[in-house]
């Protein structure tokens, strides 16, 4: 069985998961399985620069504080940082203070405690493709998604009025959305095209229905802490400006950028030009700077319509329903407060987080590098279903 690493935080959110299963959060259990059985931590402790931040399992309104720690952890890849988890067996009762590196990486956290590891996304759109396939004939057998598959194509007959004639499996395409435009407004490319009807481009199983074979698009995604936008920015923001702080810059995409989210130039070369920090970068109110129109608008882009959502990996089971023009613009209508976090959570990354929601999303922008460098390389949208 393989154990848990502070580099396996960094996948998945599964820095998310460890935070949401100490505190019993979104139907997660604070049990957590120890190479020598089944462990029950009342106390995390992360423990940075020789000083030790505890945090206890009854506090939950310490939450965000201890996501923020855990992700400094990540960010920092300090080999003296620790995680550590102080609680009791469950078989013996014996009190111990453990490291997150023997705790077993378990199918929560990506692993599989038969050993092998497995990808649990791959895993969810093979064995919903072939419970798809099973409707067009596999003798009534029963599947793992038997259900819900009876489910979703009963509520799909009724939109397209007619049955499930073929499936497609489309997944292994991983058609790329770079960002493009520039002044008059940003956009997520669609197989190389400026829209927002993304069926076809981001399909994971394509259906076909009635004699004529209409294509009805399912995009699959699966876990709690999900993806709309991962475009790389390495060359609208060169090494150059950021050491310039931006002065004389002309890169259209960039400027809007910045123009779209109230992002300040100095501020954000200084977030990467000064790492580490030695004092802690500002969160700033952009409500009011920032223009929620044009992020709105990329934000049609980017959720875009002309599918249907198939979510795995959450509480209450798959979640499936329909991406329309009304639930795009429903979906992508900012309400309440926009802000940026330079230097991310705890105000010392190399990363700006901008946090903002709509009524159905909370999302949050990161400009940061994805590998082991200093300037981003990608701009990302994730997002969290309310």
């Amino acid at each position: 069985m393989a154990e848990l690493s502070k580099a396996d935080l960094a996948k998945r959110g599964n820095e998310e998961t460890i935070v949401d299963k100490f505190y019993s959060l979104n139907n997660l259990v604070n049990i957590f399985l120890h190479k020598d059985g089944q462990f029950k931590p009342y106390a995390i402790v992360v423990v940075q620069d020789g000083e030790e931040h505890p945090y206890e399992a009854d506090e939950k309104n310490t939450r965000n504080e201890l996501l923020a720690r855990i992700r400094s952890v990540i960010e920092r890849k300090n080999n003296t940082d620790k995680i550590l988890f102080v609680g009791k067996f469950e078989n013996t009762n014996q009190v111990k203070t453990v490291p997150l590196t023997e705790m077993v990486k378990t199918e929560e956290f990506g692993g599989q405690t038969g050993g092998k590891k497995i990808n649990l996304g791959i895993k969810f759109e093979k064995d919903f493709y072939h419970s798809l396939s099973c409707e067009l004939g596999c003798g009534g057998e029963r599947t793992v998604y038997s259900k819900e598959v009876k489910d979703l194509l009963e509520d799909i007959g009724k939109v397209e009025k007619c049955g499930l004639s073929d499936v497609s499996a489309e997944g292994g395409k991983n058609q790329s959305r770079p960002l493009a435009g520039g002044a008059g407004g940003l956009y997520v490319t669609a197989g190389g095209t400026k829209k927002k009807d993304i069926g076809s481009t981001v399909t994971d199983i394509t259906t076909f229905w009635g004699p004529k074979k209409e294509p009805v698009y399912l995009s699959l995604k699966y876990g709690s802490t999900l993806t709309f936008i991962n475009s790389g920015v390495g060359k609208i923001f060169t090494a150059d400006d950021y050491k310039n702080y931006f002065n004389g810059y002309s890169n259209p995409i960039g400027k809007e950028l910045f123009k779209m989210f109230g992002i300040d130039p100095i501020l954000f070369a200084k977030t990467f030009n000064d790492y580490p920090h030695k004092t802690k970068m500002p969160s700033v109110d952009v409500t009011s700077k920032c223009d929620k129109a044009a992020i709105q608008d990329l934000l049609q882009y980017a959720i875009g319509h002309g599918y249907w959502m198939i979510h795995g990996g959450t509480s209450g089971g798959v979640k499936m329903y329909q991406i329309d023009e009304a639930y795009m613009k429903k979906a992508s209508s900012i309400t309440g407060q926009v802000k940026i976090m330079y230097g991310g959570s705890m105000g010392k990354g190399k990363r700006i987080d901008i946090h903002m929601e709509s009524s159905v999303y909370k999302f949050m922008w990161n400009l940061r590098n994805k590998q082991s460098g200093l300037y981003p390389s990608h701009i990302m949208c994730d997002y969290k279903k309310k």
